[in-house]
């Protein structure tokens, strides 16, 4: 597929998809389709993955895996991000939680890696951190949309500091492991999805503030 088309593809589905959600007449078609939007933008990071080999796909498939697993754990016991349960939004469940969970999670570490590594910063240590402090941003707007569209929801009225700083540190450790391969590299097409991750859920929030 022609990148130019992927890009402009990608910012059509997700703007359709943050209007479609907020509309009567299209909000249970569009917000059944968010498995399907999670599933794509998956299958886009893997196909057009700057630096293709299978000690890469392991790596890629493994980030899915573990980060499935940690949302397994956290939602038997409650222990690492607080006590929360899965809707049937994000679609099939293995245990409890939604197969797309661990494709999301690569999502969001492939999209903020992309940012990272186009600023000065140096050291991998300082991108881990500065990319798990992306993503962490990044749950605080995925939060309330989450909750509104039965993503998942929490025990408790508000979520739980636990919650941002497990997701943190889960970040950091992926971002690290990440930057420890020799696969982390400059990507418009992963900052493009960085960006629209952003402001599709930003979006989402500022329609919640209105009612919408």
């Amino acid at each position: 597929m022609n990148p130019v088309f992927l890009k402009r593809f990608l910012i059509v589905l997700y703007a359709a998809g943050l209007i479609g959600m907020h509309l009567p007449a299209t909000a249970a078609l569009f917000t059944s389709l968010v498995p399907l939007t999670l599933w794509f933008t998956a299958f886009i990071c893997v196909v057009y993955f700057p630096n293709p080999s299978l000690q890469a796909y392991v790596f890629l498939g493994m980030v899915v895996i573990a980060s499935w697993f940690l949302e397994v754990q956290g939602v038997r016991t409650g222990l690492i991000f607080g006590e929360y349960t899965y809707g049937k939004t994000l679609g099939f469940q293995l245990l409890k939680v939604p197969i797309t969970i661990g494709l999301n999670w690569l999502v969001l570490l492939l999209a903020t890696n992309a940012l990272v590594e186009e600023w000065n910063i140096v050291g991998k240590v300082s991108k881990a951190a500065i990319g798990a402090g992306l993503m962490t941003a990044l749950d605080f707007l995925i939060e309330p949309v989450a909750v509104r569209f039965d993503f998942w929801t929490w025990a408790g009225i508000q979520v739980p500091a636990q919650n941002f700083v497990a997701w943190w540190m889960a970040s950091f450790l992926f971002h690290l492991a990440y930057q420890n391969t020799p696969f982390p590299s400059k990507s418009s097409l992963f900052r493009l999805i960085a960006a629209l991750q952003f402001l599709f859920f930003l979006g989402h929030w500022l329609l919640l503030q209105f009612n919408f």
